[in-house]
């Protein structure tokens, strides 16, 4: 692959990304949030909107010259489609995000497939560094951590400039944050018995080449 093909991997996957998300704003997330949470909540809706939009242009803007494997594409697009269907799929006259599974809500099931997603492409970064730490594992469970935190910060700033807004309550960002916790200890695992399975020895700790 070349470089410029590389680039524009990375620019396509940003730029369909950003069209998709626009489009949803358009014709789903407003009329869903006016519904559900009501015209006094357009404030929060705007709030989303921005931070979501940011996170896409400053991600693109700094990993744009690297190349990334189809499977690790496909594995974050995964987790954008679980978030845009929890907001938009209506069940049982409600949320996707309000449904529960075996006892527990959807949205937790989001964060932990996207707390896995963002392990894995935290690895795979690393990766490029060529970093071997025998702490590479906790640096990629504390980074995702922290990410999830920044996004409970962001609610929670919204739930203070919002009177009415839908963040929820303590215990809602709690189990958020317990749910990305999980979703990067899930991953490990998987990345742990792909060694084994790959190399039939003990695993050293290191990440395997791609």
């Amino acid at each position: 692959m070349s470089k410029r093909s590389k680039v524009l991997e990375a620019d396509y996957f940003a730029g369909f990304n950003t069209i998709l998300f626009l489009i949803m704003c358009w014709t789903v997330y407003y009329d869903r949030l006016v519904e559900f949470r009501g015209k006094g909540n357009i404030h929060e809706f705007f709030l989303y909107a921005c931070a979501i939009l940011t996170t896409i242009i400053v991600i693109w803007y700094f990993l744009r010259k690297l190349s990334f494997p189809t499977w690790l594409l496909v594995f974050v697009e995964i987790g954008i489609f679980l978030h845009f269907a929890g907001g938009f799929v209506q069940i049982d006259h409600g949320r996707l995000y309000d449904a529960h599974m075996l006892g527990i809500r959807f949205d937790k099931y989001v964060h932990l497939f996207n707390s896995m997603a963002g392990a894995a492409l935290t690895y795979h970064l690393l990766h490029k560094t060529g970093s071997t730490s025998p702490l590479l594992s906790i640096l990629v469970i504390l980074t995702v951590l922290g990410a999830g935190a920044i996004v409970e910060i962001i609610e929670y700033l919204v739930s203070l400039t919002v009177t009415t807004n839908g963040v929820g309550s303590y215990d809602n960002n709690m189990q958020d944050l317990i749910a990305n916790l999980v979703g990067t200890l899930v991953l490990e695992a998987m990345r742990r018995g792909y060694l084994l399975a790959r190399s039939g020895r003990r695993v050293s700790g290191h990440v395997p080449a791609e």
